[in-house]
């Protein structure tokens, strides 16, 4: 297993961190990328995590000689689960702490499509801040919902891999 790890770790990191850095430095950041980038990101998530099912079957053909337990399949998918979930995390953490740390502000202003200054948005700013769901909007709060979201994904191809691949 450790084998496999190794070989898709990096791939998975790689797409999860890659992607969106690339597509930021091409495009830019601001509310004008938000639609896209919210494609970019789950596309990068589902194409990731979609390795779960490529590892687990190179392990079972190459490692196990055509044999694999639903068992071993999880363990494996959800390792690498938890691999980028870990690299979507990091990267949220560096996003919304260095890159742009002003991202709530701009992502509420434009998906309510208000304008920043003015009096409409700093009320629904702040009882946004002000709410049970305020965490989510920390830094940290956002990497452990980025963390779950890959996870998440990763879990259920890791299911359906284990399923599918099984002997």
């Amino acid at each position: 297993m450790k084998r496999i790890l190794k070989i898709y770790s990096p791939y998975i990191f790689g797409i999860l961190m890659g992607v969106p850095i690339i597509f930021g430095l091409i495009y830019g950041y601001g509310p004008e990328t938000f639609d896209a980038g919210e494609v970019i990101g789950y596309s990068s998530m589902i194409v990731a995590m979609a390795l779960i099912f490529v590892a687990v079957k190179n392990h079972r053909d190459k490692v196990n000689k055509g044999s694999i337990s639903f068992g071993e399949a999880m363990r494996i998918g959800l390792s690498l689960s938890g691999i980028g979930g870990l690299a979507w995390g990091l990267y949220n953490f560096i996003f919304v702490t260095w890159i742009m740390p002003d991202f709530n502000e701009q992502y509420l202003a434009h998906q309510e499509g208000l304008e920043i200054g003015t009096s409409a948005f700093q009320e629904k700013f702040d009882a946004l801040m002000n709410s049970s769901e305020s965490f989510m909007y920390t830094p940290l709060g956002g990497t452990i919902l980025m963390f779950v979201t890959v996870f998440l994904i990763g879990t259920v191809i890791s299911i359906i891999s284990g399923l599918v691949l099984k002997s």
